[in-house]
């Protein structure tokens, strides 16, 4: 069989650390409390009957996995019937992830308008005890922290360097709070990779874990400042750019 890999490109390698987070913790806690808004269109398992119960996947989003979870939620919930939508851990898929900046701003672009899209068509559900911890705590986050988090981090980055142009800035306090901010997110990472190392689809390598390792320390420098510029253009473009997928190229498995 043939071992696993940490990736040479480096963009590949921030999405592994991306989806190793997403998948092994963030999905796995969402899932236990019973607040699953996402599951992706490539590793998601539906229940036949229900899926056409609602109505399948809409054509005029392009999150129409996130929209038919979300849905499915509101479906059931209307209805006041049992149901569970769940995240499991334990099977291994793998994915081509986009090795170039042009192809995965492309990706990143429509997620995050398809993300708009659907928190906008459910936004009834929004704070509404109705519909349980999704409504209440699942979809608040998914509005200010997934959706606005660009807008409000961009921000952040413009305030800085106008202070820093004008010589407003704090040089002591800013150094500080970014050292703090680069721990902390280096901190998480490392939490996710290690409970990742315990899965039998982990790389085993030293080489490559050290790989993830530099993914971890290098990935809060230039790969989340970019990709929250890529989510802000993001945002003012849902209305204009409503329903547009976009060529995505990928490389195959070597």
């Amino acid at each position: 069989m043939r071992l696993a890999r940490t990736p040479l490109n480096f963009l590949a390698r921030w999405q592994q650390l991306e989806y190793v987070r997403a998948f092994t913790a963030a999905r796995v806690a969402m899932s236990h409390v019973g607040c699953m808004v996402l599951i992706s269109g490539a590793f998601g398992l539906f229940r036949r009957s229900e899926l056409i119960a609602v109505g399948g996947y809409r054509t005029d989003t392009v999150g129409e996995d996130f929209e038919l979870t979300v849905r499915l939620h509101r479906h059931f919930r209307d209805r006041g019937e049992p149901y569970r939508i769940e995240h499991l851990v334990e099977p291994v898929c793998w994915t081509q992830v986009p090795e170039e900046p042009r192809v995965l701003r492309n990706q990143r672009d429509r997620w995050h308008r398809g993300l708009w899209e659907t928190l906008w068509t459910h936004r009834a559900m929004l704070l509404n005890p109705r519909y349980g911890r999704v409504g209440m705590l699942a979809l608040p986050y998914m509005w200010f922290v997934e959706g606005l988090s660009p807008v409000f981090e961009t921000a952040g980055y413009v305030l800085v360097a106008a202070l820093a142009l004008t010589g407003h800035l704090d040089t002591t306090f800013a150094a500080a709070f970014l050292a703090l901010a680069l721990l902390y997110g280096v901190l998480v990472s490392l939490g996710t990779t290690a409970l990742d190392v315990v899965l039998p689809h982990s790389p085993r390598r030293a080489v490559d874990r050290l790989r993830l390792l530099n993914a971890v320390v290098t990935e809060s420098l230039w790969y989340r400042p970019w990709l929250a510029f890529v989510r802000l253009v993001a945002t003012f473009g849902v209305r204009t750019k409503r329903g547009q997928w976009g060529a995505m190229t990928r490389r195959s498995f070597s």
